[in-house]
């Protein structure tokens, strides 16, 4: 039995295609295992934003389920062979902005809290201008997401990791399950975050092991690594120089995330 011809009806009946762009990886894919089709690729090309993007943007099932970006990325990445998953979170933001800059433009409005005086500072951002963070440290070994920091109080030598797509949809699910059993006053955000990207300490890979020395790790340890990990992360510069319209205070402060990035009101 022959198949069925398809068409691009896009194309041949409405005369528009939709358009695609190439997206340098910050990472330039030097940390991605040599199986994956992440290995040394530089660039990713994505399609543009459209109105089935949308859909998948409102739907309050995949919010539910923290996999929105994930499902987004699938839409526009180009290459239906990858995971992506797998991406870096700073490789994720690069292609996000990209995407929002193809669906709604470059402009995104946003509020921004001064440092000093705590007012909030209306502004345009361009997102076309920010610029990208390239990996600069070298891992352990080709082809490997692990690299190694001295602790500056405990001299213990860490093996650390950059957080992927797929660790943050697992920290979701795991909070989701806690959450059903356990109530808590406390955030256990930094503890929770140096577990998930720390893999050795002195060679020690046990997990359970790993949870107990950072609960306890001294809090400039713990300081000094969470540093380190950002000045090195490789991603998107999500950052304004503000100068305040209401004390005038100069500040190199973050551009937050709100709900206008992916649903600008005008």
């Amino acid at each position: 039995m022959s198949s069925i011809p398809t068409r691009d009806v896009l194309k041949e009946d409405f005369g528009w295609e939709v358009p695609y762009e190439t997206v340098p990886l910050p990472s330039k894919g030097a940390i991605y295992s040599p199986d994956s089709l992440l290995y040394l690729r530089e660039t990713l090309d994505i399609k543009a934003m459209t109105a089935k993007e949308e859909d998948i943007l409102s739907s309050p099932a995949l919010i539910k389920k923290g996999a929105t970006i994930s499902e987004l990325l699938k839409s526009c990445v180009v290459d239906k062979g990858m995971d992506v998953d797998e991406l870096l979170l700073g490789d994720r933001n690069a292609l996000m902005v990209s995407i929002r800059i193809t669906g709604y433009g470059h402009d995104y409005k946003s509020s921004i809290r001064c440092t000093h005086c705590s007012h909030i500072n209306q502004r345009t951002i361009n997102l076309s201008e920010l610029p990208l963070k390239f990996l600069k440290i070298n891992p352990i070994e080709k082809g490997k997401n692990a690299f190694e920091y001295t602790l500056p109080v405990t001299k213990k030598n860490i093996i650390f990791k950059f957080t992927t797509g797929r660790d943050e949809k697992d920290q979701h699910a795991a909070k989701e399950k806690m959450s059903k059993y356990f109530e808590s006053d406390v955030t256990n955000n930094v503890t929770e975050t140096l577990e998930r990207v720390i893999t050795s300490i002195d060679g020690i890979t046990d997990k359970n092991k790993i949870r107990h020395f950072v609960q306890y790790m001294p809090a400039f340890d713990s300081k000094s690594l969470r540093n380190y990990i950002t000045a090195n992360q490789p991603g998107i510069e999500m950052r304004h120089k503000l100068v305040c319209d209401e004390c005038s205070t100069k500040s190199d402060v973050s551009i937050p995330v709100t709900s206008e990035f992916f649903w600008p009101s005008t």
